[in-house]
């Protein structure tokens, strides 16, 4: 293990347990190292040390140095197991840990999770000519990382919240139950750990996972994101899985749900048996517009104690390399309503029965046949000691009439080749 590995490993075990109040300040955040190749990385790196241990740090600047025009930003190391970074502008609290180093958390109020201070917060705080916040030595790459920022129209240099990232007040600050273990992020993202989030208030753990927040209530200018806080909603979130328990009922539904409550959503399962009534107790849902389940190198297999169903708007497919093999111990029920079952199986044989097989009959070369033996046997000539008889049987017409009805033995729907 070379030197740099070890002091890295040395850092990774140490606990990052909080102190008192006396022990950590607040901060405010001038810059964000995002990856390795910062530049401010340059300032703070020791011979044959990992960059990537600076990955998610933080600069910053005490807020008792609010009249200290001389004094220069400090690094900050984000927890070890939980980094959610905070932004330029933004407030943090800085504790020390066991080593001694200072470690930063995101801390003060805010009405939405999106931002929790305004562009200008270094500006206005720190009162000063903002030129000497920038060491020449330390900061001559500033124009690398948009700390400094055109002042063209009296911006002042540190305004802003970095290079790209752009606030959205429309995001809203989730409510809680009581007991929730809440993990919130900055862009409408939430995982939810609570069992009280049901209709009773009964012990039902749950969790709901969320990827972004639903358009109904981001786009609703009737519902102002600093005097409102919401739910989840499963049915117009983004992509949303749930782990649900016992009270919490699943409010899903298929398709896509619009402001009125009503889904566009129109195959009905007629043929699942028992469709449960109340989507409760112990299941899963994963709700997305899309969704791809990919088995790179094994089997996908798929087990279910009772009936199994598939429902959709669309069609059904399925493009095998291999065969297909179906084995079951009931019948096989299968309704078109009005519309063919086609087996296009070009040179390949369909086989009903598995012993004593014999080829099916074509109707219309049949019908032909039988056809042509009918006008036989009504032109026979038979020779006689007298010569030869008359042209077919006295009984002519009967032939005629079954001749007449040799098309009623074709089906009037189903073929073969």
């Amino acid at each position: 293990m070379n030197i740099a590995s070890a002091r890295q490993l040395a850092i990774n075990q140490i606990p990052t347990e909080r102190k008192s109040e006396k022990d950590s300040f607040i901060a405010y955040v001038f810059d964000v190292i995002l990856d390795t190749d910062s530049p401010f990385i340059d300032e703070f790196v020791e011979e044959q040390e990992p960059r990537s241990q600076y990955v998610g740090c933080i600069l910053y600047k005490r807020q008792d140095d609010l009249t200290r025009s001389e004094s220069e930003p400090e690094i900050a190391y984000p927890d070890i197991n939980l980094k959610t970074l905070p932004l330029k502008n933004e407030v943090v609290r800085v504790y020390k840990n066991g080593r001694g180093q200072n470690v930063y958390e995101r801390t003060g109020f805010s009405i939405t999770p999106n931002v929790n201070s305004l562009t200008d917060t270094i500006s206005s705080t720190f009162k000063k000519d903002e030129s000497q916040i920038q060491k020449s030595s330390d900061y001559s790459k500033v124009s690398q990382t948009g700390i400094s920022r055109t002042n063209s129209n009296n911006e002042s240099k540190t305004d802003g919240y970095g290079q790209y990232f752009e606030s959205n007040d429309t995001i809203h600050k989730l409510s809680f139950f009581e007991g929730d273990t809440l993990l919130e992020s900055r862009f409408g993202q939430s995982i939810r750990f609570s069992a009280y989030n049901n209709s009773q208030n009964e012990f039902s753990p749950t969790i709901i996972l969320r990827n972004g927040e639903s358009p109904l209530t981001l786009n609703n200018e009737n519902l102002g994101s600093d005097t409102t806080t919401i739910l989840e909603d499963i049915n117009r979130d983004g992509s949303v899985i749930v782990l649900g328990s016992g009270q919490y009922q699943l409010p899903f539904q298929p398709g896509t749900v619009n402001e009125g409550g009503s889904s566009d959503f129109q195959t009905k399962p007629k043929s699942f048996s028992n469709y449960p009534n109340n989507l409760l107790g112990n299941q899963i849902l994963l709700n997305s517009d899309r969704i791809i389940l990919s088995s790179k190198t094994g089997e996908m297999i798929f087990y279910s104690k009772k009936n199994y169903g598939f429902i959709s708007d669309g069609t059904l497919s399925i493009d095998n390399k291999g065969g297909i093999e179906i084995n079951v111990s009931d019948s096989i029920n299968v309704e078109t309503n009005q519309f063919n079952i086609n087996f296009n199986t070009g040179n390949g044989s369909i086989n009903l029965g598995n012993k004593s097989l014999e080829p099916i009959v074509k109707g219309d070369t049949l019908l032909d046949l039988l056809s042509q033996l009918i006008d036989a046997i009504q032109n026979q000539v038979f020779l006689t000691p007298s010569g030869p008889s008359s042209t077919g049987p006295t009984n002519r017409a009967t032939f005629t009439k079954i001749k007449n009805q040799l098309n009623s033995m074709l089906s009037e729907l189903n073929k073969t080749s």
